[in-house]
């Protein structure tokens, strides 16, 4: 398991992919094998620094599940996301069909931790 280290000034190129979903509780442990597979193919590729998966706990967000995958520069970053879509195909696994199927809802980006909004 890669920890997730946040520190700008240290690695002011690391980018920060943070997914956010709203999973129905019928879908959630289907929702939850198909991530944990996406992230032990994902820490095989270049660049990989961490993964955290948070699960709500309370407030008014409508999203049960935020992930943050950390990479070390925007190419390793576009690599992964190559490799990911030809594995997803190799493995069959639409995502956007799946949760359309699940009725989920995800809202997905990538960041850069700005030292000057520290």
């Amino acid at each position: 398991m890669h920890e997730v280290h946040i520190d700008p000034s240290s690695h002011p190129n690391h980018i920060y992919r943070i997914d956010n979903f709203s999973i129905p509780e019928a879908a959630r442990s289907e929702f939850e094998r198909a991530m944990r597979r996406s992230l032990a193919f994902l820490q095989t590729q270049p660049g990989f620094r961490g993964h955290v998966a948070f699960s709500k706990l309370g407030g008014p967000t409508k999203f049960q599940y935020v992930t943050i995958a950390v990479w070390e520069s925007q190419a390793a970053f576009e690599h992964a996301k190559d490799a990911m879509k030809v594995y997803a195909k190799e493995i069959g696994f639409d995502a956007a069909a799946k949760l359309a199927e699940w009725g989920a809802e995800a809202e997905l980006g990538a960041y850069l931790a700005s030292p000057d909004l520290q």
